[in-house]
């Protein structure tokens, strides 16, 4: 049997959306979180490209974005993951 899929630990997250390679993940309350993907040209892109583990929040699958992302392990708003993350390029 396969390791657990643990929330604060993006590399334990197995289930795949639809046919691409990025990692999704179902929390207790019902949220969905879906990895950012690294081959996207934005900053959240870069950032994932440079090995943070990134995912976004969203109310549902194909639902609307949280606010919310979950970054190497840690829940942070749009806001401070930005001013931590993206202050300085």
């Amino acid at each position: 049997m396969g390791k657990k899929a643990v929330f604060s630990d993006m590399t334990t997250w197995t289930k795949r959306l639809g046919h691409t390679t990025l990692r999704t993940f179902l929390d207790k309350n019902g949220f969905f979180w879906l990895e950012q993907n690294s081959a996207k040209q934005s900053q959240w892109g870069k950032l994932a490209r440079e090995g943070h583990l990134l995912a976004w929040e969203f109310v549902s699958p194909g639902g609307t974005y949280t606010g919310r992302l979950l970054i190497d392990g840690e829940i942070y708003t749009t806001n401070e993951a930005t001013k931590k993350f993206l202050g300085t390029r």
